[in-house]
């Protein structure tokens, strides 16, 4: 009886887990732009016409980030051997350095082009709300008791 009772348990848990796991879905690339793009538009208040000239800027920017990144995290990645000498860290460290300061520069010239394009309290503006749809987003994954979890940031 208690075996039985045990096996049903641990069947109903089992059951219950892969029916929460089926509410999340692999990660979407398309789907988060589109959710970053409109909650961002919105909160900075783009016009159709600032939209259209802002974020082509933004996602050259980003991609470029991204590679940059990229580089960092296989730098990171491959580093580590059992040959690998003081040396060889310390260049590892120095190139890992030299891509977050290309970074940095990189974010300076595109937040001019894009001061150019739309004007700098809505770059700004949308600067913070990219953070915020970020932060909400990562509240989202965390498995916490937030309502949008996993469908964006939140309305206000």
């Amino acid at each position: 009886m208690k075996r039985s009772i045990i096996i049903l348990i641990c069947t109903a848990m089992s059951v219950s887990f892969a029916l929460a796991q089926q509410g999340r879905g692999k990660f979407n690339p398309q789907e988060f732009k589109a959710k970053l793009e409109s909650y961002v538009t919105r909160e900075a208040g783009f016009t159709q016409n600032e939209a259209q000239a802002f974020y082509p800027i933004y996602f050259e920017m980003k991609g470029k980030q991204r590679g940059l990144q990229r580089k960092i995290f296989q730098l990171k990645q491959n580093a580590a051997t059992a040959n690998t000498s003081d040396n060889d860290y310390a260049a590892t460290i120095q190139k890992i350095k030299d891509l977050g300061v290309e970074t940095a520069q990189l974010e300076v010239t595109y937040y001019k082009k894009l001061c150019q394009a739309v004007s700098p309290q809505k770059v700004y503006k949308a600067m913070c709300a990219e953070d915020k749809f970020h932060r909400q987003m990562l509240e989202g994954f965390g498995g916490g008791s937030t309502p949008h979890r996993g469908h964006g940031p939140k309305q206000e």
